[in-house]
Formats: structure tokens, sequence, C-alpha cells
């Protein structure tokens, strides 16, 4: 039977991609609509890319929390890994080693994009948890996932009422 993927009701076919639920008073596209009470999936089906880092703010907005968090973890290590490599140009100019000034300026502009990136990675990751960790570690994000799948496996499914005897 298909159901509601917010409250497990029954919905009510209205064409091939819409279905109608009676209980939330609303339409639902046809990936609401789950199979007999089931939660939906809220996982992504693959981890995202260093790639997705240059995903625009609209395309980042689409994305699963996980997603966000991962990507944010990439911004981060990329981020540092900037600025080391910039603070190693500066030691070399300040020694009197000459030629490093345009690596410096480069270096300094990829790290203002992608701080400016880790900005918007924070802020949107923030208006889902109401929070951005401040360390993202791989059993931060794991503990997550696995909190996710536990939450998918009870079904929204009421018993039906036994008869009261008197």
């Amino acid at each position: 039977m298909k159901t509601c993927a917010y409250c497990g009701s029954p919905v009510k076919f209205l064409d091939k991609y819409n279905y109608y639920c009676y209980f939330c008073t609303m339409k639902l596209k046809y990936e609401d609509v789950q199979e007999n009470g089931k939660r939906k999936n809220l996982l992504p089906s693959s981890q995202p890319s260093l790639s997705d880092l240059n995903k625009s703010t609209p395309e980042l907005m689409c994305l699963s929390t996980v997603e966000l968090l991962f990507l944010l973890k990439f911004a981060r290590k990329e981020r540092s890994d900037l600025y080391h490599r910039r603070y190693i140009f500066i030691r070399a100019m300040k020694e009197g080693a000459g030629g490093f000034t345009e690596a410096e300026e480069y270096t300094f502009s990829e790290y203002e994009k992608v701080t400016r990136k880790c900005f918007v990675l924070e802020n949107l990751v923030r208006e889902r948890l109401g929070y951005y960790p401040t360390k993202l570690t791989e059993s931060y994000i794991q503990t997550l996932v696995a909190r996710m799948e536990e939450s998918a496996k009870k079904d929204m499914v009421i018993q039906e009422a036994k008869p009261i005897k008197s």
C-alpha cells in the first residue's frame, strides 16, 4: 500500500507524479510516497567528492545534510593545506628568497575562496542542525549515519484498535 512519507497514512493516487495525503492535507511528489508506512531513506546514494566543492550555493542547498558535512570536512582540510602552503611562501620570502610573490598571492586567493566555501557549508549545516560542528571527525559522521539508519527502521504503523471487554 502506498503511504505518506511524513505520517504513514494511505495516500490517494492523482497522476503519474503526484499523490495526496488527507491527513497532512498536501500533495506529495512520487519520491515522497513510501510503501506500508516505511520512512524515507535520507542517506545519499554515494559520498560526495572533492569536485563537489565547486558547486554553487543553490546547488549545495539541494544536498543532504550528510553530504554537506562531508564537503565541509573536505573544505576545511583544503583550507588548512592552503594555509600551510602560503605560510611556506611567506617564510621563504622573509628569508630573502625571491620569485614567490605571485605564488603567495595565488595561494591567498585560493585560501579566501575555500574559506568562503567553508562559511557557506557551515551556514547550510547550521540551518539544518541548529549548529555546525567545530570539529568534524570520521566518527562524528559515521555516528550520524548510524542514527539516520536506525531512525528509518521503525515503520509508521498504528495497530488496529482492540475491542474493550466490559
